[in-house]
């Protein structure tokens, strides 16, 4: 008789179902003799290998968890003694158990997976406990058996500090529990001392290295899973055809559990979810009756920007809070007016053009644009202050910071200085002031940066203007350059103080400029604080071409200021506009008297700097107004109404424009003042479209609430294809696709 008419047999005789009681006897027999086994063992053996761990042999634990055991958790110890037996089985029938399979375990896997669904149905409906409900305690953290099945002995754990420094000293033993435990694998299919660690693919590759890293108990190998996997399918299908007990106990047979695929734990720092920006609400419609001027200061920063491309790219869309429109602006160059000479650094160009986004308003764009540097580059002095903290070990922290420091370092002069501080749990000099012509010397200091302590940036930055102040030089640019993710743990806790700080040292001359890394917990709100009470700017570097573009195509903008504390004000006419709001700089707002008072601190200008401010309006008679007129008139708006002088001295002006600033080493503000007129109407060109463009699509992303429900991201993009112009680095192009990106995410 061949294999086949035997199974065509055996599938034929029909076997009776057990009696109940029966069934309680042989379960109730086989624990008793089960915990006979245990005690007789951990009397005799004290053991804590490997292998004595995985028999059980732990007497304490032992004990307690037997005492521990009741009425409910009676099936939980049969299930043991089940595994322990199956473990114990020499290699030869490991061996069998294969060559039963025959075409490898993915039949026996399926046919073991049927009889449990069937054994689950009919333990379901008696009340009993199934094969899943099993498996979960088996692999739990308290049972013996858990370093097995991927659960953990907590009696074993140390901390990660513990294991990751000490990984060498652990290494012998890994290898030992290693071929304790495949000393129940066959010789030909052993693990050979140096090899990698080969597992079944149901275990995921974070517990693979865990187990070979961490000195944890090892996940079994594949041969043992498929033996196991073989010898519970053949013990099931005989369970048919013997006894009630043996019936009972394969039902208590639950298959190995089957974990999610994982990716390998690469050992970076990741955190998600601790990025921290300034919260604001974005600006208002304001009548001119009522305030009729707008004051504000300059912001260059481009760190908004940044962070939203990443989010975009990542797949996801930037928070609300994230988006600064006043950055995504001014994150492009724009060719606007140059001045004439350097005795004023910019001069102002504005234009009029229609809204695109809401009927019967109107767009006015004040641009300008700083000078470019003619002749030899100024001289640098430059401090290089590090955070290498752990938070800092990522492809994109400390490994992106030092590439982008090397692209800087190819635009300095040779006579140029440079020096690194460098802040973890300690704060340390990593290169003394070296001329840039020392380059060698520079980039092995670069190099032998590493990420891991604490953070305690307060204190780094005391040093890093120590070191600048050491080496002063009145006729070069003094500056310290912040790089770091954000976060700083240790040191001055109050943010207020430490800005209060970087303020006091900007008035000796040493400005202060901040280049944010990563993602997870950038701390967006005080890096924007600290750039600007140190009079520089605060970029983002996403990628090494957003390096490129801050240190290397803008760096002199970004390193060499020609006009400090720029303030801009704006005084509208009520005879030819009813309504006015500034689109974004909700977070550089200043009073109307802040705008005489050179104490107070604005936003600076470096050479060839571009800044564009976009002002909504309403035009007098307009029905577009967002406030009715009241019924019984206003006191003060008719008194503000009848201070104007000489209206028709001012026909035909739409508003008043004027901006302060102070040069570099001067500490009094010079006026310059124009009015705008109805004759710009309609005079915007491919760069006041573009810019217009970017900011109707930051207003989406913030969630467009001045923007009527019509205006859609198709047309946002046609309006920056009609802007792009040359487009010489691509960045236009690059923005076109975020749009598109922000489409199909936001769908």
């Amino acid at each position: 008789m061949d294999d086949a008419q035997l199974k065509k047999v055996l599938q034929e005789i029909d076997v009776p179902d057990a009696d109940l009681n029966e069934k309680k006897r042989a379960v109730n027999v086989a624990v008793s003799e089960f915990k006979a086994h245990q005690q007789e063992k951990s009397k005799k053996s004290q053991g804590s290998s490997f292998l004595s761990r995985l028999m059980g042999r732990n007497s304490q634990n032992g004990r307690e968890t037997m005492e521990q055991i009741s009425n409910k958790k009676l099936l939980q110890g049969t299930a043991m003694l089940v595994v322990a037996g199956v473990l114990l089985a020499t290699p030869m029938m490991f061996e069998s158990m294969n060559e039963t399979i025959g075409q490898g375990s993915t039949t026996s896997v399926a046919k073991l997976n049927k009889v449990k669904l069937d054994l689950d149905d009919e333990a379901g409906a008696s009340g009993g406990n199934n094969f899943s409900n099993i498996a979960s305690n088996i692999s739990s953290s308290t049972s013996p058996w858990g370093g097995l099945f991927g659960g953990k002995d907590e009696s074993r754990q140390e901390p990660a500090e513990t294991r990751t420094n000490e990984v060498a000293k652990a290494a012998p033993e890994v290898e030992e529990r290693f071929i304790d435990a495949e000393s129940l694998v066959p010789q030909s299919e052993r693990r050979k001392p140096g090899e990698p660690v080969t597992f079944d693919s149901r275990v995921t590759k974070k517990e693979m290295a865990e187990a070979d890293m961490a000195a944890v108990s090892p996940a079994p190998t594949t041969s043992m899973v498929e033996g196991l996997v073989a010898n519970r399918a053949m013990k099931a299908k005989e369970k048919k055809f013997s006894g009630a007990a043996d019936q009972e106990l394969g039902r208590l047979i639950a298959p190995i559990p089957v974990p999610p695929q994982d990716d390998v734990n690469q050992g970076f720092y990741k955190d998600e979810g601790r990025d921290k920006f300034e919260e604001f609400n974005v600006n208002p419609f304001k009548q001119v009756t009522a305030e009729p001027v707008s004051t504000f200061s300059v912001d260059v920063d481009t760190s908004s920007y940044s962070f939203m491309r990443r989010q975009l790219n990542n797949g996801q869309m930037p928070a609300k809070n994230a988006v600064r429109v006043e950055e995504l602006i001014n994150y492009f160059d724009y060719n606007y007016a140059l001045p004439e000479d350097a005795s004023q650094p910019f001069k102002p160009t504005v234009t009029l053009m229609d809204s695109p986004w809401a009927e019967g308003k109107q767009l006015m764009q004040i641009g300008i644009k700083g000078y470019e540097i003619d002749g030899p580059q100024p001289k640098s002095n430059l401090v290089f202050l590090l955070d290498i903290s752990g938070s800092m070990n990522s492809p994109d922290k400390l490994p992106l910071l030092k590439n982008s420091l090397k692209l800087l370092l190819n635009t300095l002069n040779e006579d140029d200085t440079v020096s690194i501080v460098t802040y973890a749990g300690r704060t340390g000099v990593a290169l003394e002031p070296t001329p840039v012509s020392e380059k060698s010397k520079i980039l092995g200091a670069m190099d032998n940066l590493r990420a891991g302590g604490g953070t305690a940036g307060a204190a780094g930055i005391e040093l890093a203007y120590k070191m600048a102040e050491e080496n002063f030089d009145d006729e070069a640019v003094n500056r310290v350059i912040l790089a770091t993710d954000g976060d700083f743990n240790v040191g001055i806790n109050d943010p207020k103080k430490l800005e209060e700080y970087v303020e006091k040292k900007r008035n000796t001359g040493i400005f202060l400029s901040v280049l944010g890394f990563g993602q997870g917990n950038y701390n967006d709100h005080i890096m924007q604080s600290l750039a600007q009470n140190g009079n520089g700017v605060a970029a983002y570097i996403d990628n090494l071409n957003e390096a490129r573009k801050v240190l290397v195509e803008e760096a002199t903008s970004s390193l060499f200021p020609i006009a400090k504390d720029v303030k801009i004000q704006v005084e509208f006419n009520p005879n030819a506009v009813s309504e006015y709001r500034l689109i974004g700089y909700e977070t550089r707002h200043l009073n109307r008297e802040d705008f005489n008072n050179d104490k107070v601190d604005a936003g600076d200008i470096g050479a060839g700097h571009t800044v564009t401010a976009i002002y909504e309006i309403v035009p007098k008679g307009s029905s577009a107004v967002s406030v009715d007129p009241l019924r019984y008139g206003n006191a003060e708006e008719k008194h503000n109404m009848d201070n104007i002088h000489n209206a028709s001295e001012f026909e035909g002006e739409i508003a008043f424009l004027k901006m302060r600033y102070k040069l570099p080493k001067e500490n009094t503000s010079t006026l310059i003042t124009t009015p705008i007129t109805t004759d710009l109407q309609n005079t915007a060109g491919q760069e006041q479209k573009f810019a217009t463009a970017v900011a109707g699509f930051a207003q989406m992303l913030q969630g467009g609430y001045h923007l009527n429900g019509d205006f859609s991201y198709d047309e946002v993009i046609a309006l920056a294809q009609e802007g792009k112009g040359e487009d010489t680095f691509g960045y236009r192009a690059e923005f076109i696709n975020l749009v598109r990106l922000a489409k199909s995410t936001n769908q």
